[in-house]
């Protein structure tokens, strides 16, 4: 059993269970959503009330739900064309300090949003058919994005030094991968 087996167990995992939990059971809603506008739009020649706000903020709900998991498994979109021709230390330098860049960025824009979100709240924004009060998905993008930071500086940079160290002693006397 590898370092990186040990991730899988504790309070990390299981805030990403839940994370997980989260957005499947907001896409099994806007499921649901989609369905029953369908069927009332064309049936009963009645569309769902506020379906396109549900959607809208499930969509919110599933995106920022994903952005600490991804970031907890260190699965970003990575253009990696020359990953072949540059050593790996060369790699866990870049992937730390694009962690330690981003955690800085999501950090600065989840405080910017909580902001935006406590506004929202004083003013009463809601949306417009359910009367949903719009600052609390905003707070919750807000947090999404906290976390996120959090997870970069913590989990992102424990695996991509794990990744290096497993890589160094499997590839032991090998300049490139």
């Amino acid at each position: 059993m590898n370092e990186t087996s040990n991730i899988k167990k504790g309070p990390a995992y299981w805030l990403a269970a839940l994370l997980n939990a989260i957005a499947g059971s907001a896409l099994f809603a806007l499921m649901l959503i989609t369905c029953v506008d369908v069927f009332g739009r064309y049936l009963f020649n009645s569309p769902l009330l506020g379906s396109t706000e549900l959607t809208e903020m499930g969509l919110g709900i599933i995106i920022f739900a994903s952005f600490p998991i991804i970031s907890w498994h260190n699965e970003h979109i990575v253009v990696d064309m020359l990953d072949r021709f540059t050593p790996p230390l060369f790699h866990c330098v870049r992937t730390v300090l694009l962690n330690i860049v981003m955690a800085i960025a999501f950090f600065f824009l989840g405080q910017r949003i909580i902001t935006l979100g406590n506004r929202s709240l004083s003013y009463g924004e809601e949306t417009e058919y359910l009367s949903i009060p719009l600052g609390w998905v905003i707070n919750y993008i807000g947090a999404m994005f906290w976390l996120t930071s959090i997870t970069l500086l913590t989990f992102g940079l424990y695996r991509t030094i794990i990744r290096y160290r497993e890589h160094k002693t499997v590839h032991a006397g090998t300049l490139f991968r």
